[in-house]
């Protein structure tokens, strides 16, 4: 009897042990720092450059204390330093991994910002600021859970950020699909839109609002 009262005392206490180490542990593993607030505060420096019309490159450093683990946040903008050229969104969260070394290249996932402007090519430097407002926030969020085809996320974005007619845009979305028939083609751009519509409305925007829905 008696030893079975020590060995239940031994158990609580090393139950005891282990659950107040843990704090202590999580202390040890700081969480995550956005981009933007790692580079505003000179714990990292980067480099960006454009990548067509679905993503944005860039090399990323930290100093001598700066953080281990970065992410990118869903809708950030990078704007093109070079006048007339588009810029571009971030879709979802974008993690990025300094741990193994000072530098990360990186590939984000985006969409263009802007729909009347050719996108950036890979000599074009990107400026990094923030997400202009909470839909676009809401809806890159989304977008980077649920990974739709990629010009059914571009033309959310496009939607949001610049608000078009569908007449304005139709033959962009289209040339998305131009290896298909004319009835074929019809039929993809058609589904992609109400497919954009569909990931508007869950992502908790207002489709009736946008023109190139109504």
């Amino acid at each position: 009897m008696m030893m079975r009262r020590m060995t239940v005392a031994l158990m609580v206490f090393g139950g005891l042990i282990v659950l107040a180490a843990l704090p202590a542990t999580a202390e040890r593993r700081p969480e995550p720092m956005e981009l933007l607030d790692a580079l505003g505060t000179g714990r990292v420096d980067a480099v960006f450059y454009g990548n067509g019309d679905q993503s944005v490159r860039g090399r990323i450093r930290r100093s001598a204390f700066g953080p281990e683990q970065l992410y990118v946040a869903p809708g950030t903008q990078f704007w093109a330093q070079r006048e007339g050229l588009q810029g571009m969104t971030t879709l979802g969260w974008v993690p990025i991994d300094l741990a193994r070394g000072n530098i990360a290249y990186v590939d984000i996932p985006a969409a263009c910002t802007n729909y009347a402007r050719p996108a950036p090519t890979p000599y074009d430097r990107m400026n990094v600021v923030c997400c202009p407002e909470p839909r676009m926030a809401a809806l890159a969020e989304y977008v980077g859970r649920v990974r739709p085809p990629q010009p059914v996320a571009q033309i959310a974005v496009w939607a949001v950020a610049n608000n078009p007619e569908w007449s304005e845009i139709a033959g962009l979305v289209e040339a998305k699909a131009a290896d298909q028939t004319e009835e074929e083609r019809a039929a993809t751009v058609a589904m992609w839109r109400q497919q954009a519509a569909a990931l508007m409305q869950t992502a908790g925007l207002n489709v009736a609002s946008y023109r190139m829905f109504r």
